[in-house]
């Protein structure tokens, strides 16, 4: 009997924190609040494309920069997930293990991309 090989399925949903819409919102209002998060997507979407580029190894500084703010304006618009692995990737890059990090590198990467279709998916259902 020959061996078989498993190909595992690295899905893992984008959950969203409502509440920190919400409260946004009622900070600033619902026009100001939709002007907010897109301005943040916008700023996430290219983070994104920054930390897929930077080597860890070489710019630890760089990436410790982009991951901070990152990780801010995910958790401003209540992207919860995408600001936890951003975390994640910190812990691992501050304690220097490299293969913790490219993992969690790794899951960064899907999870923004889930994180950004799952925030516009519910602009369009929003109208």
């Amino acid at each position: 009997m020959e061996p078989s090989v498993i190909k595992l399925q690295m899905e893992e949903p984008a959950r969203f924190n409502p509440d920190r819409l919400e409260r946004l919102c009622a900070e600033v209002g619902e026009l100001r609040a939709e002007s907010e998060v897109a301005r943040a997507l916008e700023a996430i979407s290219a983070w994104l494309q920054e930390i897929e580029v930077i080597n860890p190894l070489t710019d630890a500084n760089a990436l410790a920069t982009t991951l901070s703010a990152l990780i801010a304006a995910s958790d401003h618009i209540g992207m919860a997930t995408l600001a936890r692995v951003g975390r994640n990737v910190s812990a691992c890059l501050a304690r220097s293990d490299t293969v913790a990090l490219a993992a969690t590198h790794s899951r960064l990467m899907r999870v923004g991309d889930r994180s950004i279709h799952a925030i516009w998916d519910l602009e369009d259902l929003s109208g």
